[in-house]
Parts: C-alpha cells; sequence; structure tokens
C-alpha cells in the first residue's frame, strides 16, 4: 500500500524534529572541546557537506542562477549565515553547561517569537486567541524574571535568534541545501580564523582522538540532514500540521534535561513552563480550528 503524500510529510517532519530532540546527546559527547571551537568544526563540515549536496549539474545551475540574480537576496542569506550561528553557538555551550532545560524552553517560546515578528515584520494581525497566547507567553517569562531575579537569557537568545532566522527565510526563498551552503560559506572564514586563534592561543583541544575527529566530522551531516528531512516533510504537510510537529523537538530535550542529566527544576521554571504550554496549547488550538473551517485546504 502506498503513502500518501501527506503521510510521507508528516513522516519525515516528525524524523527531522526527533533528530533535533536528541541532539544534546551528540554535543554531550562532546564535552571535552570548547562550545567555541565545536561551532567552529560545525560551520566548516557544514559548508563542506552542503557543498557536496549541492555538486550536481542541476543543484550548480540553481546555485549560479542564485549568485547571478538578487544580490540582496545573497546578502539576505549572509546574515542568516551569521544569525544561525549564533543560535547553533549558544545551543552548544547552554547543553554542555547544564542548561538543557532553559535551552527548551527557548524552543518553546519560539513560535510565539515567529507570531510576534510576523506582526511586526509582515503587518499580520493577530485574533484574539492569538493575541491571549502571546500574553500567556510573556506572563510564563515575566514569572521567571519575578521569582528568580534574572532573565532567562539563553531561553530568550535562541528564541529571538531563531525566530529572526525564520524571518530571513520567509523574505528569500531557495532550496534548503544551496541556501545553507551560502549561509555556511559566509561564515567560515571567521569560523577557520577563530579555530587557528584557539589553537594558538593553547585554547583548542587539537589534536582529537579518532572518535571526536569522527564526532566532529559528522556536525556537518547531523545540521544539513535534518534540514533536508524538514524541507522535504514541510513542501508535503499542511501548516498546522508543522506547527504541531515542531513541538517534538523542545519536548524531547526537556525530557532529556529533567530524566537523563537530572537538571534541577525550581517551581519558578514550573509555573514558566505551565504559562508557556498553556500558551501553546491556545495558539495550536486556534490554528487547527482554523484550518478545519477553510474551505478550500487543500494538502499536498
Amino acid at each position: 500500500m502506498k503513502m500518501s503524500q501527506n503521510a510521507k510529510g508528516i513522516g519525515t517532519l516528525s524524523l527531522a524534529y526527533f533528530i533535533w530532540g536528541l541532539v544534546p546527546f551528540y554535543w554531550k559527547a562532546l564535552g571535552h572541546i570548547p562550545s567555541l571551537e565545536i561551532l567552529g568544526h560545525r560551520i566548516v563540515w557544514s559548508a563542506l557537506f552542503t557543498f557536496i549536496l549541492i555538486s550536481g549539474h542541476k543543484n550548480r545551475e540553481i546555485l549560479s542562477e542564485m549568485l547571478a540574480g538578487s544580490k540582496k537576496d545573497v546578502l539576505w542569506l549572509a546574515a542568516g549565515g551569521f544569525i544561525i550561528s549564533f543560535n547553533w553557538g549558544l545551543y552548544i555551550w547552554a547543553v554542555n553547561h547544564g542548561k538543557v532545560l532553559e535551552s527548551s524552553l527557548g524552543y518553546f517560546i519560539n513560535p510565539l517569537f515567529s507570531m510576534f515578528f510576523g506582526m511586526m515584520f509582515f503587518n499580520e494581525k493577530l485574533n484574539r486567541v492569538q493575541t491571549l497566547a502571546l500574553a500567556l507567553a510573556i506572563l510564563g517569562v515575566s514569572v521567571e524574571l519575578l521569582t528568580v531575579g534574572s532573565i532567562p537569557f539563553v531561553s530568550i537568545g535562541l528564541a529571538l535568534s531563531f525566530g529572526l532566522y525564520g524571518v530571513l527565510k520567509k523574505v528569500v526563498k531557495a532550496p534548503p541545501a544551496a541556501a545553507l551552503f551560502i549561509e555556511t560559506l559566509t561564515v567560515t572564514p571567521f569560523a577557520l580564523a577563530c579555530l587557528v586563534f584557539l589553537q594558538k592561543a593553547g585554547s583548542a583541544s587539537f589534536p582529537y582522538d579518532s572518535f571526536t575527529n569522527i564526532m566532529l566530522a559528522g556536525t556537518g551531516i547531523l545540521t544539513s540532514i535534518p534540514l533536508i528531512l524538514f524541507a522535504y516533510g514541510a513542501a508535503r504537510s499542511t501548516l498546522t500540521t508543522i506547527g504541531f510537529a515542531q513541538y517534538i523537538t523542545p519536548t524531547l530535550t526537556f525530557m532529556l534535561g529533567v530524566f537523563v542529566y537530572n537538571e534541577p527544576i525550581q517551581m519558578s521554571r514550573i509555573s514558566t513552563f505551565i504559562f508557556i504550554w498553556a500558551a501553546l496549547v491556545v495558539y495550536s488550538a486556534d490554528a487547527l480550528l482554523k484550518n478545519r473551517h477553510k474551505p478550500n485546504s487543500k494538502r499536498v
């Protein structure tokens, strides 16, 4: 029995988010290496792996057309390279410094940041239910601020950077492999300079053992494959499906932080998560109802 395109989309989307949710295992395995050094390798190996992916004739033509076309789009992608590199670096640092739960909170908040950016940059209007969801999320972060007395910088940094990266992705329509290649290629000289600096300063862990070499090289695959799966699945699924599926990642990360890495979770953090989860339930229910009542809703 053949799988429908929608079923394939749901499957590949779920797999992409499942991989992203388990990524902390990977960064923990590289925990003996400084976060900045891991980031440098991730950028360089991602650029190399995506170069291999686009080396086919058709992909080379697509890339040539992009570079010869709108210079503005290329500049947007270059900016995206710096934004996503910041996001990667912050996430690696958070995982390897015992802040898995805080990083999980960041990706729970992210859809609500995207909603705010849609309103801010694309004149998207929020209905009453969406406004309620946004208010609940703001209230959740405020609880953390008032009770702990500090801003959850990791959570906000991750949500803000990935939200802005999403804005750029909306502005520039480009094939995932070609876009990622331009983004990582832009940042690669800085990544290489950083790796050389760390080595000369005596802060690097190079030379590495065989296992570490393989793991660092694998960061290119770890970065690219889920993005390709996501692009395939997103093209075959409704926006509602994508909205629901994206919560797989922070849910898995949250479970890893609590049950695998035994990170302490204070009552204030539980309260914050309750407000965020409530906001997501409200937001997702609204999206689901709108999709059901849409007369000509198409599934490809």
